[in-house]
Formats: C-alpha cells, sequence, structure tokens
C-alpha cells in the first residue's frame, strides 16, 4: 500500500494521520509497514483523509503480473 506515501505527501505524521483516519496512533507505523491489516473502513478512511480515490491507496500493478 501507499499510505505512508501519501501521508509524506500531504505533510502529516503518523500521529496526524492516525487521528485523521480514526486509527490508534500505535497502529501507524504496522499499517504503513504492512504488518497489520487494515480493515476496509479504515481503507476508505483514509482515502478520505488523504482526499484521494481508494484506488491511490495500492500501487499500480505492472502489465503480465
Amino acid at each position: 500500500m501507499r499510505l505512508r506515501e501519501l501521508r509524506e505527501k500531504q505533510g502529516l505524521t503518523q500521529e496526524q494521520a492516525a487521528e485523521a483516519i480514526g486509527v490508534h496512533p500505535k497502529s501507524m507505523p504496522r499499517i504503513e509497514g504492512g504488518t497489520a491489516n487494515p480493515t476496509v473502513a479504515t481503507l476508505v478512511a483514509a482515502s478520505v483523509a488523504y482526499k484521494v480515490p481508494l484506488r491511490e491507496l495500492f500501487p499500480e500493478e505492472e502489465e503480465g503480473t
């Protein structure tokens, strides 16, 4: 997922992003690092907080994969 990249583009700290998304601040490093599986509701909240379509949270797949 591209959560870290989008958060940094918005100029937010992990704590600020966690508050905007509605998750515990200690969850952000795990979500961004891929060691925690966010719920669909969390992903929707992230897309709203970062003002991007939901599909922008995921990297583009290369052709042929």
